[in-house]
């Protein structure tokens, strides 16, 4: 009694606190529920503080990120211009704009060493892969409905044209190629968190899927002939940015080279700068994800799940309603399938590769979670294929029922993350 009587006292209860401790003492009462209140009250701002300025990375990071891969993917596409429209962009345009979801699988599991931070890493790719293969391709359809493709010729003499276009009709032998690829890394995904454990030939085993797909596209199997030549579809701005715009915007190649046409040495320079940017920007990411998980009371699974995967989205998306508009239909699709093959091979087989070689096998995350995400990972796959592959033109109509799709998704998500915050309150 004398040690709680004291423990008190150092709460400041001194003037309290009676020889005998006499517990009808109200005034005593309402002192302590008043520094009770005053701590919870303490802790729940702390925590409010700390998610909105989680929040406040993961939008810098996307900023961040999708000037970053603009200077990426400029970099890239000159060092693949003599690639074939469809191989490109599941190769080159695919790789620049996964970078952040490999990048930020790679930060969340060297940094946290723990399945929460394995489990975050799936989650991203995941998530990002959804978004990938449902919004994307809706945005790409409202876009040249709406917005118009640029026709050919008109140059920059005159105001750019642009035509609507109110049906779609791409190479079925390229999705085809690209999605079966990607059909055959999800299962194998799914087949390996069947396990407690992940080992490094599980990931080597998905960087042989990426290379096996590699070779089928270096091939030439499922590509389309490369009627023209592009580069005029290509919007030159005779402005240059400032350099203080150049830096804002994360433009080497102006920055550096005041915007001068690329060579393969410029290139490899801005691709490297573009690449260390873009790590730096995943790597707060990471923190943030960890960060926002502590302040909402949730497995960081989930807020990898919604925060990390918008975020590493961005770069897709606008590379591949870039090229939609340009009337390269091909290439905005094999963007959003062939990075999604990215995500799951390379994204997560290379970061489990290279850590379970240094640190030892990676224990999977609940089971149930990891294989329902995954599961239905692999059902809307199949339904974005089929509604893609059997539909002779994809219209809006397609994409508004793509959206249905995404919403369910997000619906899901949220069940999903409501079921584990009631467990937690039980518990």
């Amino acid at each position: 009694m004398e040690n709680f009587g004291s423990g008190l006292a150092g709460l400041g209860f001194q003037n309290q606190i009676p020889t005998a401790f006499d517990f009808g003492d109200t005034s005593l009462c309402r002192e302590i529920l008043h520094f009770a209140q005053k701590s919870h009250d303490y802790h729940a701002e702390k925590k409010l503080m700390d998610l909105l300025i989680a929040l406040g990375v993961v939008i810098i990071a996307s900023l961040v990120i999708m000037y970053a891969c603009n200077s990426f993917d400029d970099a890239a596409s000159y060092l693949g211009r003599n690639m074939a429209p469809g191989v490109r962009g599941a190769t080159i345009n695919a790789i620049g704009s996964s970078m952040p979801e490999l990048m930020t699988a790679m930060f969340l599991l060297f940094l946290f060493h723990d399945r929460d931070g394995f489990a975050a890493g799936v989650a991203t790719t995941a998530g990002s892969a959804i978004f990938n293969a449902v919004i994307i391709p809706a945005l790409c359809i409202f876009a040249v409905r709406y917005k118009g493709v640029l026709v050919k010729g008109s140059g920059d003499a005159v105001a750019a044209v642009r035509e609507r276009i109110t049906r779609i009709e791409m190479s079925k032998s390229g999705l085809l190629r690209d999605g079966a690829f990607l059909l055959i890394a999800e299962a194998a995904l799914i087949w390996f968190l069947g396990n407690s454990t992940m080992t490094w030939w599980m990931g080597g085993a998905l960087l042989v899927i990426y290379g096996v797909y590699f070779l089928f596209l270096t091939s030439g199997f499922g590509a389309t002939s490369d009627e023209d030549d592009d580069d005029d579809a290509e919007e030159e701005d005779d402005e240059r940015p400032s350099k203080f715009k150049a830096i804002l915007t994360f433009d080497f190649n102006n920055l550096i080279y005041n915007g001068k046409n690329y060579t393969t040495g410029s290139a490899w320079v801005v691709l490297s700068l573009a690449t260390m940017a873009i790590g730096i920007a995943c790597w707060q990411l990471a923190e943030a994800v960890m960060s926002s998980a502590d302040a909402l009371d949730v497995p960081a699974y989930f807020t990898a799940l919604i925060f990390a995967a918008a975020a590493t989205s961005v770069p897709d998306t606008v590379l591949s309603v870039k090229d939609a508009m340009r009337g390269e239909y091909d290439d905005a699709i094999s963007n959003a399938v062939g990075s999604n093959t990215f995500d799951i091979t390379v994204g997560l087989g290379f970061p489990l590769l290279v850590y379970a070689l240094i640190f030892g096998d990676v224990a999977v995350m609940s089971a149930d979670q990891t294989q329902a995400l995954r599961i239905v990972l692999f059902a809307v796959t199949v339904v974005v294929l089929g509604v893609l592959l059997l539909r002779k033109h994809v219209t809006v109509a397609t994409a508004y029922f793509l959206l249905i799709i995404y919403m369910g998704w997000m619906g899901f998500v949220f069940y999903d993350m409501a079921s584990v915050v009631d467990a937690q309150g039980v518990g």
